[in-house]
């Protein structure tokens, strides 16, 4: 089993991922009483989760991005460890120098960045220099997070800012991937429909999210972020009418990727408020419409096309697939839209939809830890009735 795990990046790193979830959703009924709650519900979810996730994803799309082959098993042993040792430390935020509780996690992002700047820049890729070096994104927001929390002992806007710059990861990542995907999908079920994915909408989403980044950080007057957020949330749902969603809700595997995106706008809109006008929305509530929404969907619909069925018609999910799929992606609507059940019921209602969620995910991903690894893992292969405009413009991953 351990070696079936070591033959391919996206074994090890998304039952992982899909540990880090479950634990993150339920750190509150934890009753050992390591560390702190609120900052361990924080770091699962976002460097957990997210951190192997990115690296599952990345490792994964590695060897189609340079055609050189698959990234060795040492390395994703090492990798492996390295985070271990990051949620270990987690646990002493408390206790700990600053720097023994970063530099696991921060030589996790940093030896994976490394490899895959290494990788692409040998096979000349540069057009995905950027996508090696987005690694480096969540260090950073570590980094903010772990010293905002021992220097005042909350986080400030450094959650948010972590929030946020795995959201550009999302639009850095996914703005190609989801467009790719659909195209592909639609095309092997025979759908027509062209998906249009506009070079300068990515470019202006990346922008105003960096802005917003820049300006939490800065310290630029609430109003103006929130402003900003509300433009990147409405563009994200806007770009999303391009992707052909009345045709891809007919498609199971292309639904579940539309409905994260939808998680991404949702997300950066209730933030948006929550930063502009906190009196009206808690920052802290609003965050979880990008953490369990656009995250967690989003993970959840590209990870679990490792482990669908390979039909004459593409990829398809499994019926424990949809089960999991659809618990993630219902969960921060019970998180944000408590209802009668009252907040804290609402809180622990969602927390056990979100990790039955990921334990589904878990159970169905259980059959692809083993045996040969299929290529391409994620994509399943081209039909042949793929658009040629949009292979030519390099909208498959």
């Amino acid at each position: 089993m351990l070696h079936d795990l070591g033959q391919a990046a996206y074994r090890p790193f998304f039952v992982l991922t899909a540990l880090a979830a479950m634990a993150g959703g339920m750190v509150w009924w934890w009753p050992w009483g390591i560390g702190q709650p609120v900052f361990l519900h924080w770091h699962l979810l976002l460097f957990g989760m997210g951190g192997a996730a990115v690296a599952g994803y990345l490792l994964t799309a590695l060897p189609s991005w340079t055609g050189r082959r698959p990234v060795p098993p040492r390395l994703i042993g090492s990798l492996v460890v390295l985070w271990l040792l990051a949620r270990v430390a987690a646990g002493g935020v408390d206790q700990w120098p600053v720097w023994w509780v970063l530099l696991p996690g921060l030589a996790f992002f940093a030896l994976l960045a490394a490899f895959l700047v290494w990788r692409v820049v040998c096979a000349g890729a540069w057009s995905r220099l950027h996508l090696a070096l987005s690694p480096l994104l969540p260090a950073l927001a570590e980094t903010l997070l772990v010293s905002a929390w021992q220097d005042r002992g909350g986080a400030g806007v450094s959650a948010p800012w972590a929030g946020l710059a795995f959201a550009l990861l999302i639009v850095l990542i996914g703005g190609r991937a989801v467009p790719a995907f659909t195209a592909t999908g639609l095309a092997w079920q025979g759908i027509a429909g062209r998906v249009r994915a506009s070079p300068w909408v990515q470019a202006l989403s990346l922008g105003l999210l960096i802005a917003a980044l820049l300006a939490l950080v800065v310290g630029i007057a609430a109003p103006v972020t929130g402003g900003l957020l509300l433009a990147a949330g409405l563009l994200q749902l806007l770009r999303l009418m391009g992707w052909q969603p009345a045709r891809a809700r007919r498609v199971p595997a292309l639904l579940m990727l539309q409905l994260a995106w939808v998680w991404l706008g949702l997300g950066l809109l209730l933030l948006g408020v929550a930063l502009g006008w906190p009196d009206r929305l808690w920052p802290g509530t609003a965050l979880h419409g990008l953490t369990m929404g656009a995250m967690g969907g989003m993970i959840v619909a590209i990870a679990a096309r490792a482990a669908m069925r390979r039909t004459p018609r593409g990829l398809q999910p499994t019926p424990v697939q949809l089960a999991a799929a659809a618990l993630v992606l219902i969960s921060p609507a019970l998180r944000l839209l408590p209802g009668s059940f009252g907040p804290l019921e609402g809180m622990r209602l969602a927390a056990l939809c979100w990790s039955a969620g990921w334990l589904l995910f878990l159970w169905a991903l259980w059959p692809a830890l083993r045996g040969p690894v299929p290529h391409p893992v994620l994509s399943g292969p081209r039909p042949r009735a793929c658009p040629a405009d949009d292979v030519a413009a390099g909208r498959y991953p």
